[in-house]
């Protein structure tokens, strides 16, 4: 080695423990960012998840083959296909067989943020997603 390149060496500063303290800056911001993405993403699953359920046993009521029992075990079973817990699905009228054509039928399907939820670390689980669908009786 030469008498040139050691000195050039030997005036710089120590980068020891750099990419230590970097890292232990950057880390916390990365890890919010994951954790609150994977969050925001099941929220958006569980909502569409509700939205889809109430549709199809919207569709399924306006038809007039099926009971309130028949409309509801049909929505939880979409949601149960989709791993979706402790949801409630409501049926209105109560008695959707007696409706006359033109009624507005109602399905209101409720899911809880905190049982569907993998992750708690960046987004409070407090609530549920309700949603309804409407439809005419045909």
């Amino acid at each position: 080695m030469d008498q040139r390149s050691y000195k050039l060496r030997r005036n710089r500063p120590s980068r020891r423990g750099a990419a230590t303290v970097e890292l232990a800056m950057v880390l916390p911001v990365l890890l919010i960012t994951v954790f609150g993405t994977i969050e925001v993403c099941q929220r958006i699953f569980l909502r569409q998840s509700a939205v889809i359920a109430a549709y199809e046993g919207a569709r399924l009521c306006a038809r007039g083959i099926a009971t309130n029992e028949k409309v509801k075990e049909r929505c939880n079973a979409l949601l149960n296909n989709r791993g979706i817990k402790n949801s409630t699905v409501a049926v209105t009228p109560s008695d959707i067989l007696t409706a006359k054509s033109g009624t507005e039928l109602r399905i209101r399907v409720e899911v809880p943020w905190a049982d569907n939820s993998p992750t708690r670390f960046v987004v409070q689980n407090q609530g549920s997603v309700v949603i309804e669908a409407v439809m005419l009786r045909e």
